[in-house]
This record gives C-alpha cells, structure tokens and sequence, in this order.
C-alpha cells in the first residue's frame, strides 16, 4: 500500500479570499519600489541639511540597493526555509523600522546606515510577495492575473515614488520620505499576522544551513568594489582608501566563488552560468539596472542643482517619464504574448536615444523642447524592458532552472543600479571639477546613454528557446 501524500499546509488562513494574500504582496511590493525612487528628487535637501559630501550623497541610493541586490538570493533561500510568512513579517518590520530611523537621522552616517537595513528589509519583501502569490495560487490563469497585478503595482510604484517624493519634500521636509513607510509597514504587519499561516517551513531536523559566508562576502566584496569606483575620481586611483578597497573587493569576490563552490547548500550555485541564456540575460539586466537607476537619479539632480527647478517642479516635470515607464511595462507582457520579439532591443534603442538626447540638455532647459521629450523616450524604453527583458532570457532557461535563474536576474538588476549610480556619479563629478556641473551631468547622461546601448546589443544574443 502506498503511503498518503502529506500536503504542506496552507499559507492563507481557511475562509479568507485568496485576493487577501495578493493585496498584501501587491502593496508589499508597491512600498519597496516606490522606495527606490522615492528620495531621488530629496537628495539635495539631505544633502543640505545634513552635510552630505558629493561622494556620500550617490551612497543615499547605492547602501540601499547594494544590500537589496546582495541579500535577495540569500532572502529567497529563507523563505523556502523558514516560511514565507515569517520571512515577510521580518522584512516588514526590519524595514519599518529601518524607514523611523532613517528619518530621525542626524548625521550622514545614520542616514546611511538606515539605508543599508533598509535593504535587508526590502531584500525580505522582495522575494517573498511574488512567493506568497505562488504558494496561493499554484497554477491557472488566476494565478497569471494575480502576477499581472503583482507586475503592475511595482510599474505604478515607479511612477508614483518620484511624484510621492516631491511632495512630500517639499510641503514637508525631506524626513517624510523616509515616514512615509512607517503606517504602511505597521498596517502590513497586522494584516500578514491576522492573515498568513506559518506553511511551507521546512522541519528543523530537515533545514540545512544558511550560506551566510556566501552572503557575506557577496554583498561586501561588491560593497567595496563600488566604493572604490566611486572615490578613484575623487581620492585618484592610486590613493591608499581606493587601492585598499579594490583589493579588498577582488579577495571578497574571489572568496565568494571559493565558498560558493564548496559550500554543500550554496547560495548560487555556479553551474548556473553554464546556460548561455544566463550568462547573456545577466549582462543585459546589468545594463537595464544601470540605465533605469540612473536616468531617474541624474534626472532629478540636473533639474534642481543646474536648472534651478524647486523640488516640487523636478517632481512635476518627471512624472511623465514615470508615467511612460509604467505604460509601457504594462503593455510590454502582451506585445511579446502577441508575437512582438526583441522588445528588449526595441526598449534599449529608444531609451538610449532618450539619455543622448538628456546629454545635449542647456543650463536654462525648455520644459516641452528639452525635458519632455528625451525623458519620456527614455521612460518609455527603459519600461519596454523592465519586463520583457527577464522573460526573455528565461525563455532558453530550463524549468528546472527557472526559479534561480529569475533570482538572480533580480540581483543583477539591483547590483547595476547601484554599480551605475557609483560610476556614473564620479563621472559627472570629475568632469564637473574639470569643466562645468552641466557638463559632468551631459557625460554621465551619454555615458549612460552608451550602457543602454550595450544592453540592447547584449539582448540580441539571448536565445529564443534552448534544451532543457
């Protein structure tokens, strides 16, 4: 007699409507998106209250997305572990209170810092809202409407953050952006506590190991990779802090590979590089991460620190971008269900020509001749691949596959966007020192205009289908 199938238990609890659960996820995940555009229009009022350097202030960002992109792996490998429930209650509270403090930050340094939790959090939350949807809708066409909608509450959070910001900025004070998590993140809590069960953990005596040294390391070496980068311009690139850095990078990095392939349970399993599809789609999303980070964060700065524009304004002039974005990342999924190919290319072509045309933007910018047009080319590009481009290269991907490769698509992604910022800022910086503000923000708009460009490129090597 075969023995019975003993089912996991369900993660919502009985009786509630399986749309509790992707309310939960979809504003999970609205509140970490929106996060990551939400201070780009408030950096010079931090700057200016707290006396941020203008090698600190690209930091803002890139501690927040650097311990994002570096933990996610490690906070997907959690959830399968010790539950989605309790691993989305601790990302919510991590970054609740990471968001209070960040707003009562006196000094650069606790600012910073708050930022880095920060991205303990969101990693929590990142990984886990999509993992809630699956666990509660298995299959089926419900479960593809319930990803749309998981899909376009992070497109709208885009949209709405750069908005959100300058509002909030400017009626009152650049702290809101970061209080502005605190109701939310509490009313989270309560609703994941009175509606999610503890399924899908897996038994103690069964759970192997965290890869903590993995993750360590991983997240490290790229930490001091990036502050290398950024301060070889400013320090010069034989200064001891730089050189100090880029070598701790590279021992970090290496030791990184070494424990990843020795560790039993590795936190990437480097086999994975193998598929051709990865390997390609990696440097792709590398590329997409870079340009879409930075055209939102240069955007905001030129507008206010060389145009003159108030933070309300910069809000207003770059809601049409943000609107851009997020219509075509909502209309990308069915153009590429229709038959519509090489969207990724298509998307990195036109916001390449958007960031060139940002390049040629005059100290006294028309709004309708030299804003509008460029940043909603570029919005519009940059959304055409912000889905299509991760579909794509899962298309040659084993099934078997499938569910690291998408993690690790999402890493790269967030470990460009702050590798982007730290490059590109001290490439407006060193050309600013040299000539003129504008003119640092024109090379790091071409310079990012040249990234996009790549990605387009890359994304035509991807495969339409490979063996499993």
């Amino acid at each position: 007699m075969s023995s019975p199938i003993v089912l996991p238990p369900a993660l919502l609890r009985p009786h509630l409507p399986p749309w509790v659960a992707v309310a939960i996820a979809c504003l999970s995940s609205f509140m970490v998106v929106m996060d990551g555009a939400i201070v780009n229009v408030a950096l010079p009022s931090m700057q200016a209250e707290l006396g941020l350097s203008a090698s600190q202030l690209p930091w803002v960002v890139d501690a927040y997305l650097l311990v994002l992109g570096g933990c996610m792996l490690l906070a997907a490998r959690a959830g399968d572990l010790f539950g989605r429930r309790r691993v989305l209650q601790a990302g919510l509270a991590v970054f609740t209170l990471a968001s209070l403090a960040g707003g009562l930050a006196a000094s650069p340094t606790l600012l910073l810092g708050a930022r880095a939790v920060q991205g303990l959090g969101a990693a929590a939350l990142a990984t886990s809202t999509l993992a809630v949807i699956v666990a509660v809708y298995p299959h089926g066409a419900a479960r593809g409407r319930a990803i749309s909608c998981w899909a376009a509450s992070s497109a709208i959070a885009s949209a709405c953050g750069v908005l959100i910001g300058a509002v909030l900025t400017a009626q009152a004070g650049w702290r809101w952006v970061m209080f502005v998590n605190v109701p939310p993140g509490l009313l989270l809590m309560a609703a994941v506590s009175l509606s999610l069960q503890g399924g899908g953990a897996a038994a103690a005596r069964d759970r192997p190991p965290l890869d903590l040294a993995g993750a360590a390391s991983v997240t490290l070496g790229m930490g001091a990779l990036i502050y290398g980068l950024s301060q070889g311009a400013v320090l010069g690139w034989s200064s001891a802090p730089v050189r100090l850095a880029l070598a701790a990078a590279a021992l970090l990095l290496a030791a990184f590979l070494q424990c990843e392939r020795r560790v039993a349970q590795p936190l990437l399993p480097l086999a994975i590089f193998r598929l051709h599809n990865v390997r390609m789609g990696n440097i792709v999303v590398l590329g997409l991460g870079a340009s879409l980070t930075a055209a939102s964060y240069l955007s905001s700065l030129v507008l206010q620190q060389v145009a003159g524009y108030g933070v309300l304004d910069t809000g207003l002039a770059l809601l049409p971008m943000s609107l851009a974005l997020a219509v075509a990342a909502i209309v990308s999924r069915p153009l590429l269900d229709g038959g519509l190919r090489r969207l990724p290319f298509y998307g990195g072509l036109c916001s390449a020509a958007g960031l060139q045309w940002l390049s040629h933007l005059p100290a006294q910018p028309v709004f309708a001749n030299d804003v509008l047009g460029p940043t909603v080319l570029t919005g519009l590009g940059l959304g055409l691949m912000l889905m299509t481009a991760t579909h794509t290269a899962l298309a040659g991907v084993p099934g078997r596959e499938a569910g690291l490769a998408s993690g690790l698509f999402n890493t790269a992604r967030q470990l460009g966007a702050a590798l982007g910022i730290a490059l590109l800022s001290t490439l407006a910086h060193a050309i600013a020192a040299q000539q003129s503000p504008l003119a640092g923000y024109q090379a790091a708009f071409s310079a990012t205009a040249v990234l996009s460009l790549a990605a387009a490129l890359a994304s035509l090597a991807l495969r339409p289908s490979a063996p499993a």
